[in-house]
């Protein structure tokens, strides 16, 4: 892990793209480890799910997850997140009939332990939502997940109190910023992961 300035261009050639068996489902996804911080207990990935990709297991587990969908759509649970929303799933929150539209990648924040899935919906289920992802998009701090979300669009060279992770959807860059450096100069909607 480091602090310093990481910028990412999510459709470069060069990405360290691994397999990851997500629990619960049949086939693999491709992720990309963009920051995991231990202390904090955070992860940060794009995954890129196969076309037709399906989950058909009914459960839970205990992190949470925000995730932003650049192209595609996931559903999950009666919930449908396609590009300009954001999905926000509490710990425990049950997870039930997912499945990817063609072409689905998406930027997802983890908080908490990885692993321990569960089969059946937990007594203390979290809940999920959808948010817009527009200039009005603001997550506050929240049990179970860690920092808080907003969107700007004047983040370009914005410096910022803490550490913050921050990806521009239409330009597809994300960039770890740390405490007190300016966020680079890209143009558009940014949203922003405070820790």
């Amino acid at each position: 892990m480091t602090d310093q300035l990481t910028i990412v261009d999510l459709d470069a050639d060069n990405l360290a793209w691994g397999e990851h068996q997500i629990a619960g489902a049949e086939r693999p996804a491709r992720i990309v480890m963009l920051r995991a911080d231990s202390e904090r207990g955070t992860r940060t990935v794009m995954v890129r799910f196969p076309d037709g990709w399906t989950r058909d297991a009914v459960g839970h587990q205990p992190a949470a997850e925000e995730m932003v969908v650049l192209g595609g759509a996931l559903s999950i649970s009666g919930l449908t997140c396609a590009p300009g929303q954001v999905l926000v799933v509490e710990p425990k929150a049950t997870r039930a009939a997912t499945s990817t539209a063609d072409g689905t990648r998406a930027v997802v924040w983890f908080s908490g332990a990885g692993g321990g899935w569960a089969d059946g919906e937990a007594a203390d289920a979290g809940s999920a939502e959808l948010l817009t992802a527009d200039r009005t998009l603001t997550r506050g701090a929240r049990d179970g997940l860690v920092g808080t979300l907003t969107a700007r669009e004047d983040a370009a060279g914005a410096v910022f109190d803490t550490d913050v992770e921050v990806l521009w959807p239409e330009a597809r860059r994300w960039a770890f910023v740390p405490a007190g450096g300016a966020a680079p100069d890209i143009a558009g909607l940014a949203i922003i992961h405070t820790f």
